[in-house]
């Protein structure tokens, strides 16, 4: 099993101290990913789930992008293999507080089942 350094939950700005980036005023549990594929998976007091798979391009690479689940909205679509896959809405914020993308209009078979967060810095 892959060595998982997590410290204790934490103000954001003491996250900040030791490292790791803040968002929003609210606790921060930070983790260190370790090299290889990892998932990291979540559920809130109400059952809902959510899962974030930190991969990499190679075996044992460092990961570089995240793919995001939410699994119990109680939709779902075939994926590439034909399994059931769950689905669910996600629009993104950009300047302004635009929302360049938004799913809540797509009709059900077209609504997102897994969003990826590309890990690239700008000039890649």
């Amino acid at each position: 099993m892959s060595s998982i350094h997590q410290l204790p939950p934490m103000a954001g700005s003491d996250a900040v101290s030791v490292g790791f980036a803040q968002f929003n005023a609210v606790p921060h549990l930070p983790i260190d990913i370790p090299d290889g594929g990892f998932t990291i998976t979540t559920k809130t007091s109400d059952g809902r789930r959510t899962t974030f798979y930190f991969g990499p391009y190679e075996t044992g690479g460092t990961p570089q992008f995240i793919d995001i689940q939410f699994h119990d909205r109680g939709t779902t679509i075939p994926a590439a293999n034909g399994t059931p896959t769950p689905t669910f809405d996600t629009f993104t914020i950009g300047k302004g507080g635009h929302h360049p993308t938004d799913s809540r209009q797509l009709a059900e078979p077209d609504k997102p089942s897994i969003l990826v967060l590309l890990l690239e810095p700008k000039n890649a």
